[in-house]
């Protein structure tokens, strides 16, 4: 072991002992711990991100929605403000660059700094590869991969000009892994922008290191949330009834988080200290979606199994 090696003066008898007494208690690690901390968080007004909004807030943090629509995010602000949070919204886009460092701005001015990004803003639709267009390409790719690129970045340059060691959270989607609804797909240019979000977090999180910011990414299965009823309607229609008996055809039923404070939970706590050794990971929070789950009780040694023990080998 080198001379000036941190080891050498280490008691290895009372050292988990040590260990112990630096921590902090669960109650500041998770309870109190952002507060002092102001997050932005893009699409934050329904769904997933207005979980992890709840979720900051609830720890102490003051938010910035970073959303597009008005009549929602204002919403969104009124009721998290009725439970006493300081909770602002930014009018955003995020497939415009201009828009997201504009939602720095506005953030800094609001509170006084961005310790915390969630980019969680996304679209998506349901189109055959052989018809998918530019237009729609672009769409998707703009707002799931460009709008993460740009948006990090913005903060990222806040952060490091303030020396400011934050949080970058991405969201990418099961969608990644090939995961997508049984028999009809349909969903290529998601997949890929979603795949290019996992990508994206690894060689942000190799650059912004040296600075201190700690950048993770969560990739969700399916949510009950918002957009499965506002988003993906506008291209099966196309396809008539042969799509929809097609969907309904028995499969293997995709996992589903029925509240998407399932996932929020897990972006919360890439936003806390329960992360600070977690660098460029990509967290899958699916439910299993990719696993093949048993469905038959099967065990001849356990009672209530299926066929369970003999008489003969329970005597």
């Amino acid at each position: 072991m080198a001379e000036n090696d941190p080891r050498r003066s280490l008691d290895p008898e009372s050292l988990s002992r040590k260990n112990m007494e630096a921590s902090v208690s669960l109650d500041e690690l998770f309870c109190k711990c952002l507060e002092g901390k102001t997050a932005i968080v893009t699409g934050g007004a329904s769904g997933l991100g207005y979980t992890v909004v709840n979720r900051l807030c609830e720890a102490g943090a003051k938010v910035m929605i970073a959303s597009r629509g008005e009549e929602r995010a204002k919403r969104a602000v009124s009721d998290f403000r009725e439970k006493g949070y300081e909770v602002s919204w930014v009018k955003t886009d995020v497939s415009i660059v201009a828009d997201c460092y504009h939602a720095v701005d506005a953030a800094v001015e609001a509170y006084g700094k961005v310790d915390i990004l969630v980019s969680n803003a996304a679209g998506w639709s349901s189109c055959s590869y052989l018809d998918v267009s530019e237009e729609l390409y672009d769409r998707i790719m703009d707002v799931d991969l460009k709008g993460s690129y740009f948006m990090g970045q913005a903060v990222a340059k806040h952060m490091v000009a303030n020396k400011i060691k934050g949080k970058i959270v991405f969201i990418s989607s099961a969608a990644h892994l090939g995961e997508g609804p049984s028999h009809i797909v349909m969903n290529t240019y998601y997949q890929a922008a979603k795949a290019g979000v996992t990508g994206l977090t690894r060689g942000v999180a190799e650059e912004l290191k040296q600075y201190g910011i700690c950048v993770n990414c969560v990739a969700p299965g399916g949510m009950l949330s918002a957009g499965v009823f506002t988003q993906g309607t506008e291209y099966p229609a196309k396809y008539g009834p042969a799509y929809q008996e097609a969907r309904k055809k028995p499969a293997e039923p995709a996992p589903l988080a029925m509240n998407p404070d399932e996932v929020g939970r897990v972006v919360f706590a890439l936003c806390t200290p329960m992360s600070d050794f977690m660098c460029g990971e990509v967290v899958n929070v699916n439910g299993g979606a990719m696993l093949k789950f048993q469905t038959v009780p099967l065990s001849y040694t356990v009672e209530g199994c299926i066929p369970g023990p003999s008489k003969q080998e329970t005597k």
